[in-house]
């Protein structure tokens, strides 16, 4: 249960990371939502740093889970 508790945070983590960046992009520029979110400076940047904050809240996490 613990491992899929674990899985569950870090793809509901890089979801919304990747919906955080494209808004960003889409407020910075006049591209469509559909665009931002496709638009490959924003895969790249998924790519280089999207992984991180999932990284530490499955962390933080399994050092929670492990306490109980």
């Amino acid at each position: 249960m613990k491992d899929t508790k674990l899985m569950l945070a870090v793809i509901a983590t890089l979801l919304i990371t990747w919906t955080l960046m494209s808004l960003v992009g889409y407020a910075l520029s006049d591209a469509s939502l559909r665009e931002c979110y496709t638009h490959g400076g924003t895969l790249m940047l998924m790519l280089i740093f999207g992984w991180i904050p999932s990284a530490i809240v499955a962390c933080d996490l399994y050092k929670k889970l492990n306490n109980y």
